[in-house]
């Protein structure tokens, strides 16, 4: 079931789809507005900040918020109220792998603090890309230690990420999932592959993903063009 905030998203587009409501249109005040829908201003906040991220909505202080587009922006949103919300990622995109080789520890600064029991890793290189289009929207680096490296002959082209395929080869599951989010300017390479300038902001994501019974699966890093991708919490206080 989707939240309330998505659902009062999906509501306003409607209605500016279907022309009850038109670009170049002003929204009531989240006070009033909100009243008329019978939520809280809060959900509405949250709803006004959706349709903003995808391009739909603007808002200024003292403006108000206005009706700029009709079509939402195409963009990744993973949530974060799980380990499957935090895995969706690999389940709706398309991975393409691009490369392998295998590295030593002190030769990935990422790696260190962590453990292969050769001190080599199999390093996965690839791109993901959103559905319907052709340029990527994010870089991938995954690194995965020397007990499940007898998985590389199995990285072929469709497959969806790497875990699931250490997954299926060595009958394990994913149990945890620990990952830092953080800005930074992108590097020359990794912007011309998404179509960036060279310094652009961007997002990365560095995760490590452990088996069910503890063991690491897998350390990656993972840099996003953040006008395709963003990252969402939504936890419920009990």
């Amino acid at each position: 079931m989707s939240t309330l905030y998505a659902q009062v998203c999906e509501e306003i587009l409607q209605k500016i789809q279907t022309g009850v409501l038109k670009v170049g249109d002003r929204l009531p005040p989240e006070s009033d507005y909100a009243a008329e829908l019978g939520i809280s201003r809060s959900t509405l906040r949250l709803a006004f900040s959706e349709l903003e991220a995808s391009g739909v909505l603007r808002r200024k202080k003292r403006a108000g918020t206005e009706i700029i587009s009709d079509t939402p922006k195409k963009r990744f949103n993973m949530a974060t109220g799980g380990i499957s919300d935090l895995l969706s990622l690999g389940r709706d995109t398309k991975f393409a792998i691009h490369g392998t080789r295998t590295v030593r520890t002190e030769d990935v600064a990422l790696l260190k603090g962590h453990v292969s029991e050769t001190g080599h890793w199999l390093e996965v290189t690839g791109t993901r890309t959103l559905p319907q289009e052709a340029l990527p929207f994010s870089v991938n680096r995954v690194y995965v230690p020397a007990r499940f490296a007898a998985i590389e002959p199995l990285l072929k082209p469709g497959r969806p990420s790497v875990y699931r395929i250490i997954e299926e080869a060595f009958a394990v599951e994913v149990g945890r999932i620990s990952q830092l989010v953080r800005a930074i300017p992108c590097d020359a390479e990794d912007a011309a592959v998404m179509g960036l300038a060279a310094g652009a902001p961007a997002l990365q994501i560095e995760a490590q993903l452990f088996l069910s019974d503890g063991p690491l699966m897998e350390v990656s890093v993972a840099t996003f063009d953040p006008n395709r991708f963003q990252v969402r919490t939504d936890v419920e206080i009990e």
